[in-house]
């Protein structure tokens, strides 16, 4: 099976991370894959070395300039032509509305939303103008992949595409790292991780995210501002992740008074990534918006207890049990949660535990991969 993997950004996040374990999963199977990105960034030199083809298209990005649409389209169809595939998947909204469009379903066409780009939260003329352009363009492909039951239902509730052209596939995690060091017994933790922080000792949150919208990080530094501050003055905070709004994020830091508790590492590596959820005792994540994010998943393989917006599909992840979920653009209920974990080590472990366990069983990236290419030869 030959596979065109077709992805707006070829920077490191959520749909790109996907496509990269897509394409290691369908080489080992003695499949042969393409990808389509802008290039410069990580997928385009994740691609190249799994050894798969990179095809640049520099004129891709969040744009509806009618001039770069058509020039990205040419190349897309010089490159179609050129990979001669059996099936062409499209990610990304505006890859997923452009692909669709050019192929129309010529060639076998996926396209999977990792979260729907007019789902609440999201600008008013989003939610205005993208539901009819979904709905057009799914008649131009085979099948359409969410991320989540929250988002399969966002796409019944807009009539996107009729039932039969709608599944879901959750997001998925390597496990193998994270339990790699597992023993007989059960009830002990399988993660190499540093002790379980004591009630009134010092709390180590952790945020994975680009800074930029949808994520939220300054509803979290106002959060902790809310603290009491026999709580508050135990608190450290890393920040991973770049973006343009991180000079915003440092002069609110500096706002706060929170420059000795606040850590901004920038972009780091996976490894360097799993390194510091060994050694936090919370993940949080406000945003406005999402699919499924990885890095929620990726905190729960890690054994840790989960606060986050309950939008999209992160409940399904999360549940009441393995964390706590807050509205969004509630800073209050924020730093409840945080104060009820950072004083109740006992359910942090708890909740750790459980979200391994979860992502074992739902959220591995191999029942992901598995399924995903069983939708693949359905449509061949």
């Amino acid at each position: 099976m030959k596979i065109f993997f077709f992805i707006t950004k070829s920077e490191q996040g959520g749909a790109q991370t996907h496509v990269a374990q897509l394409t290691k999963f369908f080489l080992s199977q003695g499949d042969q894959v393409a990808v389509m990105s802008a290039p410069g960034g990580w997928l385009e030199e994740e691609t190249k070395r799994l050894g798969a083809t990179f095809y640049p298209n520099a004129w891709l990005a969040n744009s509806v300039n009618p001039l770069r649409l058509w020039k990205a389209s040419r190349l897309l169809l010089a490159a179609v032509k050129n990979n001669q595939p059996d099936l062409v998947a499209c990610h990304s909204t505006m890859t997923g509305l452009l692909g669709r469009f050019v192929i129309n379903n010529r060639i076998p066409t996926i396209f999977t939303a990792h979260g729907w780009s007019f789902t609440q939260g999201t600008k008013r003329s989003r939610r205005v103008i993208l539901p009819w352009l979904e709905r057009l363009t799914a008649h131009f492909c085979s099948m359409i992949i969410c991320v989540s039951k929250n988002d399969l239902q966002l796409a019944r509730t807009h009539r996107i595409a009729p039932k039969e052209k709608l599944t879901v596939v959750y997001n998925g995690v390597e496990t193998s790292e994270s339990f790699a060091s597992a023993q007989d017994d059960k009830n002990q933790s399988v993660i190499q991780r540093r002790p379980q922080a004591d009630e009134g000792s010092q709390s180590h949150i952790l945020f994975i995210g680009r800074l930029a919208p949808p994520k939220d990080p300054f509803l979290l530094l106002k959060s902790i501002s809310f603290l009491p501050p026999s709580i508050r003055q135990r608190i450290q905070i890393t920040f991973i992740g770049d973006g343009p709004q991180k000079p915003e994020l440092q002069k609110a830091i500096r706002e706060f008074s929170l420059d000795q508790q606040v850590e901004l590492t920038g972009a780091l590596t996976r490894r360097q990534v799993l390194e510091r959820l060994k050694m936090a005792d919370i993940f949080v994540l406000p945003t406005r918006y999402e699919g499924l994010p990885y890095s929620i998943l990726e905190a729960m393989a890690q054994g840790l207890p989960v606060i986050a917006s309950n939008v999209g599909g992160i409940k399904e992840a999360v549940g009441s049990d393995a964390g706590i979920m807050v509205p969004p653009n509630d800073p209050l209920a924020l730093r409840d949660a945080i104060e009820r974990l950072a004083v109740e080590p006992k359910l942090c472990a708890h909740m750790g535990r459980v979200g391994q366990e979860r992502v074992v069983s739902r959220f591995n990236v191999q029942t992901m991969c598995e399924r995903t290419r069983e939708i693949y030869r359905s449509m061949l």
